[in-house]
């Protein structure tokens, strides 16, 4: 029996997209930081506004109520733990589009640790309402998850599907 190789295509092409992600989830941040200091902008009415806000808790104000010093340390290590999880599962992912996924969700999960571990909270500036609902302000880093994860059920079901043929 041969060991598997530390590092391998998959592993490369994953870690790749991630950067990728974070690099435009940074610059995108950066932006919002600098354009939205002070104002909106309504991208299309009623519906699609670009406005900063600083996240201190996790995905829908999850954590908000914990001590500032904990809810970091918390948040960081949670995201350092899935890193790393999420790099053992790119080492061993089957398809290319749980490849794709797992790189998305890493890149949106190394992004968002970024913002906390230089400013304590999250760049958040995506904002998507309807008269009296709105979602909460999220940002790219979140979008990559999202689909990330998206790619990853769809991985999934695909190969539930090819096994049960």
């Amino acid at each position: 029996m041969s060991a598997r190789p530390l590092w391998n295509r998959r592993l490369s092409v994953g870690v790749a997209l991630a950067a990728v992600v974070v690099a435009l989830d940074q610059w995108s941040k950066w932006w919002a930081m600098r354009e939205l200091a002070n104002k909106g902008i309504t991208l299309i009415e009623h519906f699609f506004d670009l406005v900063l806000v600083r996240n201190i808790g996790a995905a829908f104000g999850l954590f908000t109520g914990m001590g500032d010093e904990y809810r970091v340390l918390f948040l960081c290590a949670v995201a350092v733990v899935a890193s790393g999880v999420i790099l053992v599962m790119l080492r061993q992912a089957g398809s290319a589009i749980l490849v794709v996924g797992l790189g998305m969700l890493l890149g949106g999960a190394l992004g968002n640790l970024y913002d906390r571990l230089r400013y304590g909270w999250v760049v958040d500036f995506l904002y998507v309402h309807w008269h009296d609902w709105s979602f909460p302000v999220f940002n790219l880093a979140d979008c990559a998850i999202t689909v990330g994860v998206g790619l990853m059920l769809l991985d999934h079901l695909t190969a539930s599907d090819a096994s049960d043929s």
